[in-house]
């Protein structure tokens, strides 16, 4: 495994970051063997797990507290306030969140968390001057190492993303994908915070594993009209057949990765052997060639530009 230095605190991150969300979530199902699962991906040399307090209602950062009780100075755990546990609404007043974050500190079975984010906040919540000094309040009581803004449930969110960096928050989750790249790289030129990367398969488009794909309401393409999946899938076959060295799920994560202000990327995991087809990408020394992201750029605007900006439009009925 190889890890990237974070700069927000002084503390480096495995390339390949596990979240919780496809491990415990019940839109998933849950996974039976989840404790196993996160117990391998550090044998694997994985030391950086991503959560939220609504993740399986807590048991995310329950599963995490538990796991990982004996060993907690070597992993970074970044988890997300934000949802009522009971409505499953965004919720940022500041005596709701203060009790969000000491019960995810009860949950995760420790004194400080390295890195808490706000989950899918609004730009009203982002530029919100007290819930940002709350945050560094946290920071300067030694609750927290780092905070940030975790952009979503969606692609968009261009705005709040600047807005986000602009206000002085440390770190961005976001998506950034071969088909969805911006606003992703936009964010992506800001080398002075830290970048987590999520849905980096593009919903599974981009995962030759998990074809051919169905509609899923459990899955995070439930965010997406199966007519975008059937044509975002006609160029990743294409991209496929281009780039014939590598596997397109290998592709992907690649891509991400050859952004060098990426500080981890977050694929879906839900077994041992996804962690050891992932970790084989960093521990191989896999890696694209320029003539290999010049194709990708070529495929992109040929057949997946359209695309991208359907996928922004779709934030608009989040705002």
């Amino acid at each position: 495994m190889k890890y990237r230095k974070l700069k927000s605190i002084n503390k480096e991150v495995s390339e390949i970051g596990i979240g919780l969300w496809s491990l415990v979530s019940y839109e998933w199902g849950g996974v039976v063997n989840n404790e196993e699962i996160l117990t391998y991906a550090y044998e694997k040399g994985i030391n950086f797990f991503d959560t939220a307090d609504i993740y399986g209602k807590g048991e995310g950062e329950r599963l995490l507290g538990n796991v990982f009780k004996n060993n907690r100075e070597e992993i970074v755990i970044l988890t997300k306030i934000g949802y009522d546990l009971k409505t499953n609404r965004r919720r940022f007043d500041l005596n709701y969140l203060k009790d969000a974050i000491d019960n995810s500190l009860n949950r995760l079975n420790t004194s400080y968390i390295d890195i808490l984010m706000l989950h899918n906040p609004t730009m009203e919540i982002i530029k919100n001057n007290e819930i940002f000094e709350f945050m560094n309040d946290l920071k300067e009581e030694g609750k927290i190492l780092s905070y940030g803004i975790s952009l979503g449930p969606t692609l968009g969110w261009e705005e709040e993303g600047y807005k986000s960096i602009e206000m002085g928050y440390h770190s961005l989750e976001h998506i950034y994908n071969i088909i969805e790249r911006y606003p992703g790289e936009k964010f992506l030129r800001f080398n002075n915070i830290d970048h987590f990367i999520r849905v980096p398969h593009a919903s599974d488009v981009l995962n030759d594993m998990k074809w051919p794909l169905k509609f899923d309401s459990k899955l995070h393409r439930k965010f997406k009209d199966m007519k975008w999946i059937e044509e975002a899938l006609k160029g990743a076959e294409i991209l496929q057949k281009k780039i014939n060295r590598f596997k397109l799920h290998e592709i992907a994560i690649l891509y991400v990765l050859s952004n060098k202000n990426v500080s981890s990327v977050l694929p879906n995991i839900t077994s041992k052997d996804e962690i050891d087809i992932y970790s084989r990408i960093i521990d191989n020394n896999m890696e694209l060639n320029e003539n290999e992201l010049q194709t990708i750029d070529d495929v992109y605007n040929t057949y997946f530009k359209k695309l991208n900006e359907e996928s922004i439009d779709e934030t608009k009925m989040y705002k």
